[in-house]
């Protein structure tokens, strides 16, 4: 029976410091539990985590304690437990009364208050930096980041911010150099068809007053994050950051494009309606032959698309991949239809676009 509780202990020990996504989703987490008592993060950025980690180290320290009481309730009798149970009881006592530490003298020994302080200048209340970070964190146009269950990175316009379970690191971009120091990649499939690589990137201050920081994101939340930051991510010459398979199928679909017909306009392309950044440059013209008699539930046979030169080839090439079935070795198989007039057509209609010389 002890070695029953024992081990469902350590399993429920593990699920509330790491909780797993079936916690989460469950609303099975201190942040989640403690909601009403937290309030809303989005309003109040910096007290909610002053408090979050008030509680998360509070419950935390108490696990040792729940679990010579969960013995005890299970009827076990052993002569240690109640010199367990008066152990156990000072590890919680000694963290209230750090957390106690934490709050007197206007907060100033918080983790959460003290990386405000380096941004604290002589007579300004701490508050006013709270304030200001407030105000940055409810900006729709911050870019959020979920690391881990427990942890997250936040880029807003001026700060760069990593919550963790009993800290937090901030500091302002224009103090800072993030330099890319390590990768790893994961196959998703047995095919090596999707692969995931993630980054590890070190924050390093240009202050002495601020400690460096790192985190682990994916390339492709690394690629969301890059338009928030003032300066690039450094990725020295030894570390290479492997494309996603958007960006391997757009240059796999411009590399058969390109051994199409070209076909040529009278008039100067004007910028692709997709994105807007590059001139367009392909034209969808229909070069299959005349299909057999059509059978009912067969595929879709190409069309004629009437339409002007319009999109170019990066963009033409991700409106084929979003709406590509099956796996990706397949996609450039199979038909899509025209953004603009829904035309069906092969990869043998999409045509490079070029100005007539004449």
């Amino acid at each position: 029976m002890d070695v029953l509780v024992t081990l469902f202990y350590i399993l429920f020990s593990i699920c509330v410091v790491y909780p797993p996504t079936e916690f989460v989703a469950a609303g099975f987490t201190i942040a989640q539990l403690f909601e009403n008592f937290l309030g809303s993060e989005n309003m109040n950025f910096v007290t909610y985590h002053m408090k979050r980690t008030t509680i998360t180290a509070l419950i935390h320290s108490s696990l040792p304690l729940g679990y010579v009481l969960c013995l005890l309730c299970c009827g076990d009798r052993n002569p240690w437990l109640p010199a367990g149970a008066a152990a156990t009881a000072i590890i919680p006592l000694l963290m209230c009364y750090r957390l106690l530490c934490w709050w007197e003298n206007e907060q100033a020994k918080h983790p959460v208050v003290k990386a405000l302080l380096p941004y604290v200048t002589p007579g300004i209340d701490w508050r006013v930096i709270a304030g200001n970070l407030n105000s940055q964190f409810r900006n729709v146009d911050k870019v959020s980041i979920q690391l881990t269950a427990t942890s997250k990175f936040v880029a807003t316009e001026i700060f760069l911010i990593k919550v963790s379970q009993y800290s937090l690191n901030l500091i302002k971009q224009t103090d800072c150099t993030l330099v890319a120091t390590a990768t790893d990649s994961h196959n998703l499939s047995q095919s090596g068809e999707d692969e995931i690589q993630f980054v590890n990137i070190e924050v390093i201050p240009s202050r002495d007053d601020i400690e460096r920081f790192t985190f682990r994101i994916s390339t492709t939340a690394l690629r969301d994050l890059q338009p928030r930051l003032l300066h690039p991510v450094r990725v020295p010459e030894h570390i290479s950051l492997i494309p996603s398979l958007i960006e391997r199928f757009v240059t796999v679909f411009r590399h058969y494009v390109d051994k199409n017909p070209v076909y040529y306009v009278d008039q100067e392309p004007e910028l692709c309606i997709g994105c807007m950044q590059f001139p367009a440059d392909v034209k969808i013209n229909r070069r299959c032959h005349p299909p057999p008699p059509h059978i009912e539930g067969g595929p879709v046979q190409c069309q004629q698309c009437n339409c002007r030169v319009l999109w170019c080839g990066g963009c033409m090439a991700r409106w084929w991949a979003a709406r590509a079935r099956g796996p990706p070795a397949q996609w450039l198989g199979g038909r899509a239809t025209c953004p603009v007039c829904r035309a069906a057509f092969c990869l043998l209609d999409v045509c490079p676009a070029q100005l007539s010389a004449s």
